[in-house]
């Protein structure tokens, strides 16, 4: 079942967001990805990065699910990003977010009605990032 997102567009995104990315690595904790998961992780100039994991179907051309988690640069969560359909069985607490979701460093669970899409969760981290010069 695809979420309708295209796969992410990684050369577009380190070169869209050049003035907080400093690298993007091919893999994410160590895994490569294959023929059907593309994992990244994003580092950015303060430090943080962000750890992407995208499920493909099955012509890889759309995000069947994703998890992307951000941590600081004490490896310390901030936030993380998912589209997933939790199982059959899971308590109501935790479905009633489901599929697009966000958990705040202190593990809560949240509705995420706006940042769906890698580049919108990009733009959000670029403002953040922004505010917290000031």
């Amino acid at each position: 079942m695809s979420l309708k997102i295209a796969k992410s567009n990684f050369k577009f995104i380190e070169k869209n967001f050049s003035d907080i990315i400093s690298e993007i690595r091919e893999n994410a904790n160590g895994i490569r990805s294959d023929r059907r998961s593309i994992r990244k992780t994003i580092l950015f100039h303060d430090f943080s990065k962000l750890i992407c994991i995208e499920e493909l179907d099955m012509d890889r051309c759309f995000i069947e699910l994703y998890w992307y988690d951000w941590y600081d640069s004490n490896k310390q969560l901030i936030m993380k990003f998912h589209a997933h359909k939790h199982p059959e069985g899971t308590h109501s607490s935790v479905t009633k977010y489901d599929p697009f979701h966000i958990h705040s460093a202190d593990d809560e669970r949240h509705h995420n009605e706006k940042f769906h899409e890698l580049n919108d969760i990009l733009e959000f981290i670029r403002l953040r990032q922004l505010s917290l010069k000031r």
